[in-house]
C-alpha cells in the first residue's frame, strides 16, 4: 500500500478531533501516519493529541502562527519519506475512501514529477448534516485557478516531489497555504488532477477559519473578497523570487505580466487578452475585468 503523510493544524479544535482523528485512521487502501502541529491551543486538543500519540501520530507543539504559518511549518517538517501528503483541517469528516481516490488518480504519474490532486466537498452544520455538495467545475482553467483559487486545501493530496518543491522556497506575505502549493505546482508545469465530487464532509460553524460562503449576502462578500483581499500579484511575485530560474518562458511572462498589471496599461490588456486565463463563469469574468481595471491583481 502507498504510504500517506497527512498534515494537520490544530488550534482549540477540541470538539471536533475525535471524529476527524478516527476518519483519518480509518482510510482504506493506504497506509496513513499523521504530523500534527499544534498552534497555541488553550483547550484540551493538546492534551488529547499527546494521548493518542503513537507510531503513526507524531505531534509538534508551536506558538500561534495561524493557519498559513501553521501548515508551512508542518511542509518544512514533513519528511520526504512518503509516497503522498495531505493536507487536513481539525474540523472535518472524511469518508473512507478519501485518500486512495487521489492516489489512485495520483499514480500514474511520474514520482520525479510535481503532481496535485483537490476535489469538491460535501458542505454540512456542525452535526453533520449534510446541507449542499460543492461540485467544481474541473475545466476551469489552470492560470484561471491562479488568479481565483477553486482547490480547498483539506481536499488537495499531493506526491514527494512537489512536497520537495515547496522545501525549497518559504513565502512571505500570503493568505493561504493551500493557494501556494496551487500555484507553485502550476507554475512548473505540474500535474493538477480536479475531482469535481469530494469525499470529506466539510464542516460549517462559527468558529471556522474559512468557509462556504451562500445566499445574497455571502456572494457579494466574496466577490468583494475576490477584487480586493484575494491578491495574485503577491503570490507571483514571491514564485518569482523562488522558483524564478525553474520556470518555463510562459509561466514566467504570465507571472510577470500579473506583477505589473497594477499599474501598467500594457499588463491590464495583456490579462484581458489571454484566452488561457478561462474562469467557465461571466460573474467571475466580470469581477477579473473589474479587479484589473481597479489595479487590485
Amino acid at each position: 500500500m502507498e504510504k500517506v503523510l497527512v498534515l494537520l493544524s490544530t488550534y482549540n479544535g477540541s470538539d471536533y478531533l475525535k471524529e476527524l482523528m478516527e476518519s483519518v485512521l480509518g482510510q482504506k487502501h493506504v497506509e496513513v501516519s499523521i504530523l500534527v502541529r499544534d498552534d497555541g491551543s488553550k483547550d484540551g486538543t493538546i492534551e488529547y493529541l499527546k494521548a493518542m500519540q503513537d507510531s503513526r501520530i507524531n505531534v509538534i507543539r508551536g506558538e500561534n502562527k495561524r493557519a498559513v504559518g501553521s501548515f508551512l511549518e508542518l511542509v518544512e517538517k514533513a519528511s520526504g519519506e512518503y509516497q503522498y501528503y495531505a493536507f487536513c483541517d481539525q474540523d472535518d469528516v472524511w469518508l473512507e475512501e478519501k485518500l486512495y481516490a487521489a492516489v489512485k488518480r495520483l499514480s500514474i504519474f511520474p514520482q520525479n514529477e510535481p503532481a496535485l490532486y483537490y476535489s469538491g466537498q460535501i458542505i454540512t452544520d456542525r452535526n453533520l448534516n449534510i446541507l449542499y455538495e460543492h461540485i467544481l467545475d474541473a475545466d476551469r482553467s489552470i492560470k484561471a485557478n491562479c488568479i481565483f483559487n477553486q482547490m480547498a486545501g483539506c481536499t488537495a493530496v499531493f506526491n514527494r516531489s512537489l512536497l520537495m518543491k515547496l522545501k525549497e522556497y518559504t513565502p512571505g506575505g500570503i493568505y493561504g497555504h493551500d493557494v501556494w502549493c496551487y500555484r507553485v505546482c502550476a507554475a512548473l508545469n505540474g500535474h493538477i488532477v480536479v475531482e469535481s465530487r469530494g469525499h470529506i464532509y466539510y464542516r460549517q460553524h462559527g468558529d471556522n477559519v474559512v468557509g462556504m460562503q451562500s445566499g445574497l449576502k455571502g456572494k457579494l462578500k466574496n466577490a468583494k473578497d475576490y477584487i480586493f483581499k484575494y491578491n495574485a500579484s503577491t503570490y507571483a511575485e514571491q514564485i518569482l523570487k523562488g522558483y524564478g530560474g525553474q520556470l518555463s518562458d510562459d509561466w514566467r511572462e504570465f507571472l510577470k505580466i500579473i506583477c505589473g498589471s497594477n499599474h501598467s496599461i500594457k499588463s491590464k490588456w495583456s490579462m484581458l487578452d489571454d484566452s488561457e486565463v478561462n474562469f467557465r463563469s461571466g460573474k467571475l469574468r466580470a469581477v477579473y475585468i473589474a479587479k484589473i481595471i481597479l489595479g487590485k491583481m
